[in-house]
């Protein structure tokens, strides 16, 4: 019986895909995991779910290399306002690569922020939906709006630029006002259950007098 080792094997298949796929080719996933290391490299996971029922159905390791992630980053940031980070869904320009020893990868050479914009304006039509389906869509606006509101909820990914912006406003104010931020977990898990896959913090921001004592004293009532 005619048999082939291991490595013949994997080289035939990276022969095959080379011939098959061509250069390059634009891909739509969501993306799992995104870590960059020290010297500027940045390793994604890819991944597709089933619409309905939510469970994996395909999944590809990622490169971009640094010379590439260094322009991309600011450039996807700039033009969507959201983080590059897991949970978001993207469309990148890849190349197929198949190692005899790491196996299949992609290498993303371009990404296009307008599908990205795209998906959030879609994903936010659906959360306001499903709110409005449940009859908490204007609850907040039905509330008395207090002289001096000492309690303000901000959901946002903690990587935001506009939440940034927004922090810095609140430690440079010009009346020298201390703020009291604490993260809120129920209300991240709160947001993970109408599926939106993005990373929330919710932050209760308390204004106070002239001391950051005195914030924190107000804190605790």
């Amino acid at each position: 019986m005619e048999s082939l080792s291991l490595y013949e094997l994997n080289a035939l298949v990276r022969r095959s895909l080379e011939q098959c796929l061509p250069d390059e080719c634009w891909v739509q996933a969501e993306l799992s995991d995104v870590r960059t290391n020290s010297t500027g490299h940045c390793y994604l996971e890819f991944v597709q779910k089933d619409p309905r029922s939510n469970s994996l159905i395909a999944k590809a390791r990622g490169t971009i290399w640094a010379n590439v992630f260094r322009l991309l980053k600011p450039y996807f940031e700039e033009a969507t306002g959201q983080a590059f980070v897991a949970g978001i869904k993207v469309l990148v320009q890849v190349t197929v690569s198949f190692h005899e020893l790491y196996g299949y990868s992609l290498t993303v050479q371009d990404i296009d922020p307008t599908y990205t914009l795209g998906d959030m304006a879609r994903r936010r039509r659906e959360i306001l939906k499903q709110l409005e389906e449940e009859g908490v869509l204007t609850l907040n606006k039905e509330l008395d709006m207090p002289r001096l509101p000492q309690r303000i909820a901000v959901i946002s990914s903690p990587t935001a630029a506009g939440y940034g912006d927004f922090c810095h406003q609140l430690e440079n104010n010009s009346r020298g006002f201390y703020f009291y931020t604490e993260p809120n977990k129920y209300y991240v898990d709160q947001l993970k259950e109408l599926k939106d896959n993005r990373l929330f913090s919710t932050c209760s921001l308390i204004p106070f007098g002239k001391t950051q004592a005195e914030a924190g004293e107000r804190m605790k009532t």
